[in-house]
C-alpha cells in the first residue's frame, strides 16, 4: 500500500454474494490519485467453511492492524459491508465510515425489514443458510442502471453467502466515528427511502441517482467522494451531538 504522506488508507468492504472484484474500477483512479487502499474477499463470501459477521470483522480488523503509519483508515462499506464497517469501526485505526447504499442499522432496526421486496424471493437457500442468488435476477437488483455487458461482467462473479454468525453485542461505530451515508435513489435492493432511514444516523448524507451497485457503472463517483476523504478536502463536519 502505497500513497501521498498524510493521506488516509481506504479499506473497501464488499456487501453479500460480492468480493474484492467489485471494487476493480474504482481503484485504478485511487491509484491515479496516489491514494492507498485494501480490498479483502470476506470469509463469508469466499470460506469453504461457516463464516459469519464476526469472522468479517476480524479479517478487516486484522487488515487495520497492519495498516502503516498513523493515518485513521476510511472504511467503505456496501450493502451488507455496512454491518461489518460497524463492527471493525471500533477499531483504533478507523476513522470516517462511508456507508454505501448500505445497512447502517440502529438499535430496534431488522435488516430484513429493510430490504426490498424482491430480496428474498430472488434468493435460493442451501444447507447452514447458504443463500445464492438465482439466476436472471441479479441484474434487476443489483445492476438495473447497468448496461447489459456490465451486469453480465458483475453476474458472472457472484457467489454464495454464508449467513450465519453474528455478534452478540454489537458495537454501532457510526455513534462515535464520523460518517456519511450515501443514498442511491434508483435502488431496487435497498430502497432509497429505507436508505434515507437509515441515514438518519449518518453525519453526512449524499444522494447519488445511480443503482446498488455504482461502482460498475459510475466508478468515478465512489472514487471522487473516497479521495476527497482520503485527502482531507472534503471532510464534512460533524453535525450531530453524540452521547
Amino acid at each position: 500500500m502505497a500513497g501521498t504522506d498524510g493521506s488516509r488508507p481506504i479499506v473497501l468492504i464488499h456487501g453479500a454474494w460480492h468480493g474484492a472484484w467489485c471494487w476493480e474500477r474504482v481503484t485504478p483512479l485511487l491509484n491515479a490519485a496516489d491514494v492507498p487502499w485494501v480490498a479483502p474477499d470476506l470469509p463469508s463470501s469466499t470460506s469453504s467453511e461457516e463464516a459469519g459477521l464476526p469472522e468479517d470483522v476480524q479479517v478487516v480488523e486484522r487488515i487495520l492492524d497492519d495498516l502503516p503509519g498513523n493515518e485513521p483508515a476510511v472504511l467503505v462499506g456496501h450493502s451488507r459491508g455496512g454491518l461489518v464497517i460497524s463492527e471493525a469501526g471500533a477499531h483504533e485505526r478507523a476513522g470516517h465510515l462511508v456507508y454505501l447504499c448500505a445497512l447502517l442499522l440502529q438499535p430496534g432496526m431488522d435488516a430484513t425489514a429493510m430490504l426490498g421486496a424482491d430480496v428474498m424471493a430472488s434468493l435460493d437457500f442451501g444447507e447452514d443458510l447458504v443463500s445464492s442468488v438465482r439466476p436472471g435476477m441479479a441484474e434487476r437488483l443489483f445492476y438495473n442502471d447497468c448496461s447489459r455487458r456490465d451486469a453480465q461482467w458483475a453476474t458472472d462473479q457472484l457467489t454464495p453467502l454464508f449467513g450465519g454468525g453474528g455478534v452478540d453485542e454489537p458495537r454501532h461505530a457510526y455513534a462515535t466515528n464520523p460518517s456519511t451515508y450515501v443514498v442511491c435513489e434508483l435502488d431496487a435492493a435497498l430502497p432509497a427511502d429505507r436508505q434515507r432511514e437509515m441515514a438518519g444516523a449518518a453525519d453526512h448524507v449524499v444522494t447519488w441517482p445511480t443503482g446498488h451497485s455504482p461502482f460498475v457503472n459510475r466508478p468515478e463517483l465512489v472514487a471522487d467522494l473516497l479521495i476527497g476523504l482520503s485527502t482531507g478536502a472534503d471532510e464534512p463536519e460533524r453535525s450531530r451531538s453524540r452521547s
